[in-house]
C-alpha cells in the first residue's frame, strides 16, 4: 500500500475532511428539517417586540384550546408577496402563531388574481369584493366564514389617521370562535315603529357570532321571542302598544318586552338621540321598569376639551367606574386609555332609581363636568350627565344566577363610529355582548400599541442572545478544530 495513504497525516487529514463534510451535510439536513417543521407548525419566530405583537394571550389560548372543528386562515396572495408588505407580514406571523398553538388551525395562500373562482364561495352577493389584502377565516365543516380587510387588523389614531396599534389577536380569535363554535347567538332589530336598521351594527353582530334579523312584536309569539339572545331598538318614531291597546284585543308590545327580559332573561339595547320623540308607553317602559328616562329635544353641547367636531355636538364620553357591571362594558378600553369612545347628537339620560326589586341601574358613560344642554333656544349646565346606562335584573334559580340586561345609549350617532378603527365604539359593544352572555366573544385581549416598527429587546435578553449565537456555537466548532489539530501534531 502507498505509504502516503497509510501515514498519520493522511489519516487525521482524512478524519478532518470527513468531519467537515459530515458537519456541513448535518447543518443542511437540520436546516431542511427545521424549515419543513416550521412551515407546518407556524414558524419558529421569537417575539422580541416590546408589545409582544406576535404572541397569543392566555384568553386566546384557553379559547382555541377547546376547538373541535378545523379552521383555515386563507391569505389571498402568495407567501412571498405577503412578506414584502409590512402590514401583511404582521398578520401572517400572528396567523402562524395560531397554527403553532392549535392543530385545528391551518394557514393557506391562494392568489386571488390567478385563481379568482376559488373565492366565489366567500361572497354573499355579487357586490362583495375580495382583494389581495383580504384575509378569510373559514370553517368548512360549519360552512361559516369571516372576510376581513387588512385595515381591520389595526387601530388608527383619530388625530393623524396613522396606525398606532395592532388588533390582530382580537380579530383572529373572534372570527375563529364565531366560525368554529356551534353556539350561534340570535339578534333582532325590532321594527314597526319607524325604527332604523344600522348596517354597521349588523355587520358587527355577524362578526361576533350573531344571526341577525328584523322582527315585529305584533307578528311573533312570546315563545319565539324568548329564543333571541339580543333585541335592538334604534330610534323609534312611533309609540309601542301597551295596556290600553291590550284591552282592545291588540298585542301589548311593552308587556312582551318585559316578559322577554324578566322571565326569559333576555338582553336589550336601545339607541336614541335628541330628536327621539317623547313616546308615552316606550318612555314609561324605560323609566318605570328599567330606571332610565330621556328628554325630548335636549341636545348635549360639549366643551372644547371633549368635543371632536367644530359644532361641539360630537364628543368623547367620560367613563363612569362606580357600577360593577357598567364598568365591565368599558374596562377593556379604559385599561389602555389609548382610544376614545364617541357620542354624537346625544340627548342626556336620567337614572330614575339606582336599585329596585332586584334591578340595578348604573351609568356607563357621562358628559364632562363642563358640558351644556341646548333646549328651546337656551343653554343650561349638563355636567356629568349619563349618555349610556346599563340596567341589570338578577335572580338566583337553583343556585344559578340569571341576569337580564338593558343598555340604553343617548346617541344614535354612536353606531356610525363602530366600523371606524380610530375609535373604541365597537370595543364597547363587544364588551357588552360578552356581558350579555355571548360565549363567542373572547374578552381579556388587549390590542398592542405600536410605538415604532423596530424590534425591541431588553439589555439582558440582548446579551443572552449574543452569547448563544455569537460565542457558544463558534466555541464548539473551535474546540473540535483544536482537538483535530492536536491529534495531527502528535501523529
Amino acid at each position: 500500500m502507498n505509504k502516503r495513504f497509510s501515514s498519520a497525516k493522511f489519516k487525521y487529514g482524512s478524519v478532518a475532511l470527513t468531519f467537515t463534510i459530515v458537519f456541513v451535510v448535518f447543518v443542511i439536513l437540520f436546516n431542511a428539517i427545521l424549515s419543513v417543521v416550521a412551515n407546518k407548525k407556524g414558524g419558529f419566530y421569537v417575539d422580541l417586540t416590546g408589545e409582544q405583537i406576535y404572541s397569543l394571550s392566555d384568553s386566546t389560548l384557553d379559547a382555541i384550546g377547546g376547538l373541535q372543528k378545523n379552521v383555515e386562515i386563507i391569505f389571498c396572495m402568495t407567501e412571498d408577496k405577503l412578506d414584502d408588505s409590512t402590514n401583511m407580514s404582521y398578520i401572517k406571523r400572528l396567523a402562524e402563531k395560531y397554527v403553532s398553538a392549535s392543530d385545528k388551525i391551518s394557514v393557506s395562500y391562494v392568489d386571488c388574481v390567478k385563481n379568482p373562482a376559488f373565492f366565489n364561495q366567500f361572497k354573499k352577493s355579487s357586490t362583495d369584493t375580495i382583494s389581495m389584502t383580504s384575509v378569510i377565516i373559514n370553517c368548512a365543516e360549519n360552512k361559516r366564514y369571516v372576510v376581513y380587510k387588512a385595515e381591520n387588523f389595526f387601530k388608527f389614531a383619530s388625530e393623524t389617521g396613522s396606525i398606532f396599534a395592532y388588533d390582530g389577536e382580537n380579530k383572529f380569535t373572534s372570527a375563529i370562535m364565531q366560525t368554529a363554535l356551534n353556539t350561534m347567538q340570535k339578534a333582532a332589530f325590532i321594527k314597526g315603529h319607524g325604527e332604523l336598521h344600522s348596517d354597521a351594527f349588523s355587520a358587527l353582530l355577524v362578526e361576533q357570532g350573531y344571526e341577525v334579523s328584523d322582527i315585529n312584536l305584533k307578528e311573533i309569539s312570546a315563545e319565539e321571542l324568548s329564543q333571541y339572545n339580543l333585541l335592538i331598538i334604534c330610534n323609534p318614531a312611533y309609540d309601542f302598544t301597551g295596556i290600553s291597546d291590550m284591552q282592545e284585543n291588540r298585542v301589548n308590545e311593552i308587556s312582551m318586552l318585559n316578559d322577554y327580559l324578566n322571565k326569559s332573561f333576555g338582553n336589550l339595547m336601545v339607541f336614541i338621540d335628541y330628536e327621539t320623540p317623547a313616546l308615552k308607553e316606550f318612555s314609561a317602559f324605560l323609566s318605570d321598569d328599567w330606571g332610565v328616562s330621556y328628554g325630548e329635544g335636549a341636545l348635549i353641547i360639549e366643551n372644547t376639551a371633549a368635543a371632536v367636531s367644530t359644532n361641539f355636538t360630537t364628543f368623547i364620553g367620560t367613563p363612569d367606574s362606580t357600577g360593577e357591571y357598567a364598568t365591565k362594558v368599558h374596562a377593556s378600553v379604559t385599561k389602555s386609555g389609548a382610544q376614545a369612545t364617541l357620542f354624537g347628537y346625544a340627548t342626556p339620560l336620567n337614572i330614575e332609581f339606582s336599585e329596585k326589586a332586584n334591578k340595578k341601574v348604573d351609568a356607563v358613560y357621562r358628559t364632562s363636568n363642563k358640558a351644556q344642554l341646548y333646549k328651546d333656544g337656551e343653554f343650561v349646565s349638563a355636567s356629568s350627565l349619563p349618555v349610556m346606562t346599563l340596567s341589570t335584573y338578577t335572580k338566583i334559580y337553583d343556585s344559578n344566577k340569571k341576569q337580564a340586561n338593558v343598555l340604553v345609549c343617548g346617541s344614535l350617532d354612536f353606531l356610525n363610529y363602530i366600523s371606524n378603527n380610530a375609535y373604541a365604539n365597537s370595543d364597547i359593544l363587544k364588551s357588552a355582548f360578552a356581558l350579555m352572555g355571548n360565549v363567542n366573544v373572547v374578552t381579556g385581549i388587549d390590542y398592542k400599541v405600536i410605538e415604532d416598527t423596530t424590534i425591541t429587546v431588553s439589555q439582558k435578553a440582548f446579551r443572552a442572545n449574543v452569547i448563544r449565537l455569537s460565542i457558544i456555537i463558534p466555541l464548539i466548532i473551535a474546540a473540535i478544530g483544536i482537538f483535530v489539530y492536536i491529534k495531527r501534531k502528535k501523529a
